[in-house]
């Protein structure tokens, strides 16, 4: 992992550099004196002259100016600094907690404010104002870096401290550090960090919980080089002056350019076993852009602070040195890892030039001491061989691996010296899928490795195979091209593998599992592991007189268990099997044991009973799964068809009469997943079939497999992007994937690894699917976007990016704002009626202006396709639900309002369909764009083009009522649980 600059806290660059500047008028000249310059009367009267100020400080600008130099004790100890930058609604607390000091008259405060514009440096001029012994400046927008350089200039005191302007010290803070810089005479004092509301775990924080302690120097505690920020310490000001130590400005990493010197050079530090400081964990920062190793900045900035440090080598002794090293090896490992994914060949080269010169000194076991994983140490493995295309192109020089002594190395020539370097550290192989082929003969296992440090952009050259460990059995094993790794990541596209096993070769006995590597030089084997789709995928299978059940021994470890009996003998001997498997599960009070034993009851009185499970979100009943259950009761009227859905729902009123209506987490609902043949959703299953109280994966571990129901899919929205992320049949298990149109189950079929599993049924809500215009409504419904939002089945999971700053929340603001579109929709009679996405209703539909013109959507009075067959023009970014308004026959219009967000960041990819080119509607990029097109709209009375009504013909081939016909019909025809 990359060490963070900044005490930990990676790229936390509170003030950025070229950020608006305040909305006061420019310097209207430029100030080359260094005299005194006195407080301006608009910031109090009878201040005392300011220290001389750097020739750059103008005057004339209000910034940098003093607003506060009374005279303070005799003689302050220590001068605490610290850089403002829009920090409104933390600064109070934070400033309150420095007036909370125990020895704060002993302190001088310099506050220097860096442009902020929204009332930042307000709140410093008057706690400057309240306090003698505080000092006020303000400065063009530099940067932190700038800002602490200020400052440190006019530092007058024995000591010096650095706080953020959001973080707190304990009352108590600058007092210990104070005492133990001065009693041990040191170079730095350095206290213990707390991070909140939630706490990390820093590497550098090691030496902590052993009590106050002196070092000699940084090599008594040499993880402390990973603490790359200058706050929770207490710093000699002379021995800085006397480094020439300051912050570099303009950079991402400024902290690290004073704090690690200066750790490097200090003869003393005294260590405070306490907590000094607490850092406030905010949200990311103002660009979702603006992430570690995204923004492209961050690598130069970083290899100019790695450069840096690297000439201090000669000033330090083989033990310092060696301390310093740690940290160029550690920290820039996750940049050198990606550069190739960012940047061009001639921005490669430069990066690789300067690399080589940093590492080409330091050994290959050392770097392999201290980088994480194969992954990072393949780029310091190009810079030790000087081989640029290994550096720009990994995937291209590196295409295999060799086997010594059970132990695999990457396929790279190399010297004695450099082998560490090649070692693969960690080799994952799980297993997904366990199906008999379409003849029965063989089974065919599946499932993904992972070879660290082996890109897999491309099929590899070492032969694989796979053993039955007590089988005696090894079949060959061939790479697959797999779209759901790649999108998670391009160098897995074919670390797939599949390998068919002959079921006439099975023995009888419970096989491990092992992924075989046939190298040049011998031979090195993992085991199998299960994952979530193996357990998905793993009830039973029958070929003739052999049965198999996947199962895993151990924590993870992938068995397949083989019992050959024919007859009715073979089906006793195989239930006797599974109930003295029961039975032990139940005696030792595994998981699920009381629901095992439930079953085993009851599975007398139920056997026979197909019974069907339906249903949707917990507490809707709205889509496919609805309909479909509406014409399983009304038209086909089965017995065993059951709908589950919450007590307290809204929708549970559009099920009366129906019959069969099960509430959610009651005994009921449990007792009939215990038996149930099909489950059947719109959506996730296991996310909102499953009980609250039964967790999802000692479920798939422990009864699932037990059950062996059949899993359909009937979706919520036509797939036309590349979304095998989620829904690749070896992340599913499903058995049957519902689609709406031939061109969508063909795609799935082949890209997401459905076959004959993906069918054109048409989808149950398409039934009822009648338009209804002529309301005067226009409906705007964006899909969702989860890397905004906490996902309402795991609200632990954070937004990985805050909502307010998104392209998503811009759009809106921009639409709703528009004054022109407000107008129009009055002057014509229409209603801009907003239908956020299910997880989208928290944070999007406050910015609905309070105005007749807009409306919010009441999904628990009016369905969502309801308001689609209401709407006279829909309005939608990337959503599904396109295509029932396209088959309504209603016009739309795409805006693609976050193109870069949505695809990049979200992680979305594109499939078959190209809006501009398949598309129902005009695509449209702003929102002024969309408010255009909304307005031509209304002026032609809301009418489709032609060419869109061709187009939504030419994909809808089929348009009838009989989906729910259609797609009843498929599930029945799937096999129920073997026995």
């Amino acid at each position: 992992m990359p060490v963070s600059c900044g005490g930990g806290r990676t790229g936390r660059c509170r003030t950025p550099v070229g950020a608006p500047r305040s909305t006061r008028p420019p310097c209207p000249t430029t100030c080359s004196t260094r005299s005194p310059i006195s407080t301006p009367s608009c910031c109090g009267a009878n201040r005392e002259p300011a220290a001389a100020l750097p020739a750059d400080v103008c005057p004339a600008f209000p910034a940098p100016f003093p607003v506060e130099s009374r005279v303070v004790d005799p003689a302050p100890q220590v001068t605490i600094i610290v850089p403002v930058y829009n920090v409104e609604d933390y600064l109070p607390e934070t400033l309150q907690s420095i007036a909370a000091q125990t020895v704060f008259s002993q302190c001088h405060v310099i506050l220097v404010d860096d442009g902020s514009t929204d009332g930042s440096d307000l709140l410093a001029k008057q706690f400057a104002a309240e306090h003698p012994n505080v000092t006020a400046l303000q400065q063009r927008n530099s940067g932190p870096g700038a800002a602490r350089n200020l400052a440190l200039d006019l530092a007058d005191t024995p000591y010096v401290a650095f706080v953020d302007s959001d973080d707190l010290l304990p009352p108590r803070a600058i007092e210990v550090l104070l005492t133990a810089i001065v009693a041990n005479k040191a170079s730095i004092s350095i206290g213990d960090m707390d991070t909140f509301p939630k706490r990390t775990a820093f590497l550098w924080k090691k030496p902590f919980g052993k009590g106050d302690r002196l070092l000699e120097s940084v090599v008594d505690a040499p993880e402390l080089i990973f603490d790359a920020g200058p706050c929770h310490k207490l710093y000699d000001l002379a021995q800085l002056r006397q480094h020439g130590l300051r912050f570099r400005e303009g950079v991402h990493f400024e902290d690290a350019f004073l704090a690690i010197p200066m750790l490097l050079k200090a003869e003393r530090i005294a260590l405070v076993d306490s907590v000094v400081y607490n850092y406030r964990r905010r949200e990311s920062g103002s660009s979702i852009m603006d992430n570690l190793f995204i923004r492209e900045q961050n690598y130069w900035d970083h290899l100019e602070l790695c450069e840096t440090l690297a000439n201090l080598r000669p000033e330090l002794d083989v033990f310092r040195r060696e301390v310093l090293e740690r940290f160029l090896v550690r920290s820039y490992q996750g940049f050198a890892m990606r550069a190739h994914t960012l940047f061009d060949d001639a921005a490669l080269w430069r990066i690789f030039e300067k690399c080589t010169q940093i590492y080409q000194d330091i050994d290959a076991a050392f770097i392999a001491r201290w980088t994480a994983d194969t992954r990072h140490r393949v780029a310091y493995l190009a810079f030790k061989s000087y081989d640029f295309d290994l550096f720009a192109r990994p995937w291209e020089r590196v295409h295999g691996v060799v086997a010594c002594g059970g132990e695999l190395h990457l396929d790279y020539p190399v010297t004695p010296a450099l082998l560490p370097l090649t070692r693969v550290s960690a080799v994952s192989v799980r297993l997904e899928q366990v199906r008999l082929t379409e003849s029965g003969e063989a089974l065919k296992v599946s499932g993904h490795v992972q070879i660290n440090g082996l890109p897999m952009h491309r099929p590899i050259r070492t032969p694989l195979a796979l053993r039955l460990r007590g089988g005696k059995l090894t079949v060959p094993a061939t790479l697959e091209r797999r779209s759901d790794l790649k999108s998670a990541d391009d160098s897995r596209e074919w670390s797939g593998f599949a390998a068919e096993v002959p079921v006439a070769q099975l023995r009888t006995g419970n096989h491990l599992l092992r992924l075989v590597f046939l190298t040049e030089t011998g031979q090195a084997s993992r085991q199998c592991l299960i994952s979530a789709a193996y357990l998905r995928d793993a009830p039973m299978k029958r070929s003739g007189d052999t049965r198999i059940l996947p199962g895993f021994a151990g924590r993870e470890n992938a068995t397949l268990l083989v019992q050959r009996a024919s007859g009715a003998e073979g089906r006793r001997r195989w239930h006797r099997m599974l109930v003295r498997k029961d039975l032990r599960h139940v005696v030792s009070r595994r998981p699920f044991w009381k629901q095992r034993l439930l079953r085993l009851l009851t599975e007398p009185f139920m056997r026979g009973r197909d019974v069907w499970l339906v249903g949707e979100r917990k507490d809707t009943a709205q889509d496919n799964s609805w309909h479909l259950f509406r014409h399983l009761r009304k038209v086909e009227r089965r017995r065993n068809a059951y709908y589950v859905i919450a007590s307290d729902s809204p929708d549970r009123e559009r099920l009366s009469g129906l019959g069969n209506v099960v509430k959610y987490d009651s005994f009921r609902h449990k007792f009939l997943m215990l038996h149930a043949t099909k489950l059947i959703n719109s959506y996730d299953i296991d996310s909102y079939m499953l009980p609250s109280t039964w967790e999802r994966g000692q479920y798939l571990k422990h009864l699932n497999w037990r059950i062996g129901p059949a899993r359909v899919f009937l979706q919520h929205g036509v797939t036309d992007k590349d979304v095998s992320g989620g829904l690749h049949r070896a992340k599913t298990g499903v058995d049957l994937f519902v689609a709406a149109a031939g061109q969508e189950a063909e795609y799935v079929s082949k890209q997401f690894d459905y076959g004959d599993a993906a069918q054109r049924l048409g989808f149950p809500r398409f039934d009822a699917l009648v338009p209804d215009r002529g309301g005067r409504r226009i409906l705007l419904m964006p899909t969702w976007r989860s890397y905004l939002v906490s996902p309402s089945y795991n609200p632990s999971l954070r937004p990985r990016f805050p909502f307010d700053t998104s392209g998503y929340a811009l759009f809106l603001s921009e639409l709703f704002g528009s004054e022109e579109l407000r107008l129009s929709l009055r002057r014509h009679g229409y209603t801009l009626e907003f239908l956020p996405h299910y997880e989208m209703r928290s944070v999007s539909t406050a910015m609905v202006p309070a105005d007749p013109a807009f409306a919010v959507v009441d999904q628990t009075q009016r369905s969502v396709q309801d308001a689609l067959r209401q709407c006279d023009l829909f309005i939608t970014d990337y959503s599904s639900t396109a295509f029932d308004v396209a088959y309504l026959g209603t016009p739309l219009i795409y805006a693609h309002f976050d193109k870069e967000e949505y695809f990049s960041i979200g992680g979305y990819r594109k499939g078959y369909f190209e809006h501009k080119e398949h598309g129902f509607g005009p695509v449209c990029e702003t929102a002024e764009e969309t408010v255009k097109a909304i307005l031509s709209y209304l002026e032609s009375g809301c009418v489709r083009e032609e060419e869109y009504s061709r187009r939504a013909a030419d994909f809808f081939a089929v348009q009838d009522q009989n989906n729910s016909q259609r797609v009843a019909a498929a599930i029945a025809a799937l096999p129920g649980p073997q026995q």
